[in-house]
């Protein structure tokens, strides 16, 4: 099952599209927030975390397409709905995964939940075996351990990579790349610039600012909009 969440700035619209997916949908999707301000909308998209986003183009605050590029490393699936078939390739361009003329209609948005579960089969095809991840250093290929990564560190498009058995590597990919990859196999996103173990975790400390201390003594800040979820995720480790 999918979550789904839907930025519209008419109220209606977005009342319209929840009840549809509760009844029709409901073994597909499950709505995990909506708002009817793009600014908010950003925040809690942010927070959530869902798998498909329904975004309206034409909003006053800003476009659908603005919003997007608030996101450059999404990972979530965009469903653009809206009156007018004129956005239809910018829609595209942005790598929308379906684009809707509304009144949407029960068919259309199936078709789109359908597209959305397939490209999410298919990505999960794509995932490495568990616990181990390749890394283009130099001219050859290195074959790690993913329990033996401590955390990694993002700059500008290079990921630094900190281990508990290897000197530090530096590698060519962005870390949305990596937090891909990896974040089924224990690592979360804490930060912008951070995505750590939760297995090199050993402490959390909220008197002096948020921040975890990992095995490695590194002190790594934790976003406060993800505060709650990084607990979360660390009591089921």
């Amino acid at each position: 099952m999918l979550t789904c969440y839907i930025a519209d700035d008419e109220q209606h619209a977005v009342d319209a599209l929840a009840a549809m997916l509760k009844k029709k949908f409901a073994e597909q999707v499950v709505l995990c927030g909506s708002n009817v301000k793009a600014s908010v909308a950003i925040e809690e998209i942010e927070a959530l975390q869902p798998d498909i986003v329904f975004l309206d183009v034409e909003m006053p605050e800003m476009s659908g397409l603005d919003l997007l590029k608030h996101f450059p490393e999404r990972k979530f699936y965009v469903i653009f709905t809206t009156a007018h078939e004129k956005y239809a390739l910018p829609a595209l361009k942005a790598s929308a995964t379906d684009y809707l003329v509304k009144p949407l209609s029960p068919q259309d948005v199936y078709d789109a939940i359908q597209k959305c579960m397939a490209a999410k089969k298919t990505s999960e095809n794509k995932k490495p075996a568990q616990n181990k991840i390749t890394l283009p250093v130099s001219q050859e290929l290195l074959i790690i351990n993913t329990d033996d990564i401590i955390h990694i560190e993002a700059h500008n498009n290079y990921s630094h990579f900190y281990f508990t058995n290897r000197p530090k590597l530096i590698v060519c990919k962005t870390l949305g790349e990596y937090d891909t990859l990896l974040s089924d196999q224990g690592f979360y996103r804490v930060h912008q610039s951070h995505l750590i173990n939760l297995n090199h975790v050993e402490s959390v400390n909220s008197n002096d600012g948020d921040f975890i201390m990992l095995t490695d003594n590194h002190r790594v800040e934790i976003s406060r909009r993800k505060k709650s979820d990084f607990l979360r995720a660390l009591k089921t480790r």
